[in-house]
């Protein structure tokens, strides 16, 4: 768990992060993670780091400064070329990392994910039939629940959008099919053998889709190529290597023009910088859609069939229904005008101080929520914030930055870094 934050105007971009680090189910936590870094020695390019800490089971920090080094001092003449680099690196590095050897294991977490899904849909479903009927359910009623759980699932996959750059079905269907149906069966023993088949169909073509939930590592990069004068951002979810070849989906990229001056983007745990930015969450806007649906099927249900004409009843029940989402977009658009858009505004113009100042400011009140409140995500933001401005002129420029060892007794460090860049004989750099 983590929380991170991409600020930009036409100056400089503001990029900051917690050091809190979950381990296991919740059972650590440790306020001592990177997750923001400087990807090269000369180019002003810096990248956000969280969700998974580890790719493929390799530590994310470990894959960066590996790439740091590979990168050297060459440069591209757009940030988009530094992502299109970094994943290039990665696919050429697969025996390196020992990508290969881990691939089983990736595929059978994004399955054990889909399948966890599946029994929590059971689970709800049961729960429903036996308050309904108040009564012990019948071995039909209980296999009609596990055969909707499953309906739920196949569905769930057919909806999910394709990846663009990807085609991992067959290879997951030649490969990895007996795989799958162990994995199936040991989670839900009591499927059909039809069923069985269809669901490890529908499984294989997950893969070819976006779908991402736990296993992922999310990237921001965020900076400036050779050729461009304004920030970019590139926000990108990172799944794993199959067959040589990249899983990932590019959520949103972003690109400061003239008339488009500022841009700010909350990462990881965002429900308490969305509060600030816009005056409401994502999760509360979601629940308030949930809440007022769920409202409006007691009330009709609760209403007498003689209120309505033959057949009516349903009908307005769905008109009623399909007015909610227009609502909550409208809430979004109150918040987005009345709340984001004064701060945008002042971001715009923001001096270079100030905009570091409001990204260490947003991770400290996501810092401070987790503190304090007695929730599930206690204690899940936290320790030293790092904060790093980069600009066209000077490039990545720390303004925090933790270090799990004590400067003055390791010059060497700085002399091996920094030499090429303007170190002095002694080790000490003119530029950090």
């Amino acid at each position: 768990m983590s929380a991170g934050i991409c600020i930009m105007n036409k100056n400089a971009i503001a990029l900051a992060a917690d050091s809190a680090v979950t381990v296991g189910n919740h059972l650590a936590i440790h306020n001592s993670a990177n997750k923001l870094f400087n990807v090269s020695r000369v180019a002003p390019i810096g990248v956000i780091i969280y969700a998974n800490a580890t790719f493929m089971n390799i530590p994310f920090e470990l894959i960066l400064k590996q790439y740091k080094k590979q990168l050297a001092d060459n440069t591209f003449s757009t940030l988009q070329e530094y992502v299109k680099d970094f994943f290039q690196y990665l696919i050429q590095n697969v025996d390196l990392f020992h990508f290969k050897t881990n691939e089983v294991s990736y595929i059978t977490s994004v399955v054990t994910d889909l399948l966890s899904g599946l029994i929590g849909d059971y689970q709800r479903l049961l729960q429903e039939k036996i308050s309904k009927v108040n009564r012990e359910l019948t071995p039909e009623e209980i296999e009609n629940i596990q055969d909707e759980s499953i309906r739920i699932t196949i569905n769930y996959i057919d909806q999910q959008n394709i990846l663009e750059n990807t085609h991992f079905y067959e290879y997951l269907k030649d490969q990895y099919i007996d795989t799958i149906h162990h994995l199936i069966t040991t989670t839900i023993p009591w499927i059909s053998s039809k069923d069985l088949s269809l669901l490890s169909e529908e499984i294989c073509k997950l893969f070819d889709k976006k779908f991402f939930r736990n296993n992922f590592t999310g990237l921001t990069f965020a900076g400036y190529g050779e050729n461009e004068i304004f920030p970019n951002m590139i926000h990108v979810h990172l799944g794993g290597i199959i067959n040589n070849d990249l899983r990932y989906t590019i959520i949103e990229t972003k690109n400061i023009q003239e008339n488009d001056p500022a841009f700010i983007l909350p990462l990881a745990q965002t429900d308490v910088m969305q509060t600030f930015l816009f005056g409401i969450n994502d999760q509360l806007l979601n629940e308030i859609a949930r809440k007022t649906e769920e409202q409006v099927h007691f009330c009709f249900n609760n209403l007498s069939p003689s209120y309505f004409s033959d057949g009516k009843k349903d009908k307005v029940r769905q008109i009623i229904l399909t007015s909610i989402q227009p609502i909550i977009n409208q809430i979004a658009l109150t918040a987005n005008q009345n709340y984001l858009l004064p701060i945008t505004q002042s971001i715009s113009s923001l001096p270079i101080e100030e905009l570091a100042l409001l990204a260490e400011s947003m991770i400290n009140i996501t810092s401070l929520r987790r503190k304090v409140a007695l929730d599930n995500n206690i204690g899940t933001v936290g320790g030293p914030i790092d904060v790093a401005i980069i600009t066209k002129s000077d490039g990545f420029i720390w303004i925090k930055r933790k270090h799990y060892f004590k400067q003055e007794y390791n010059p060497q460090y700085y002399y091996s870094h920094y030499w090429n860049i303007g170190g002095n004989f002694n080790g000490e750099p003119k530029h950090i």
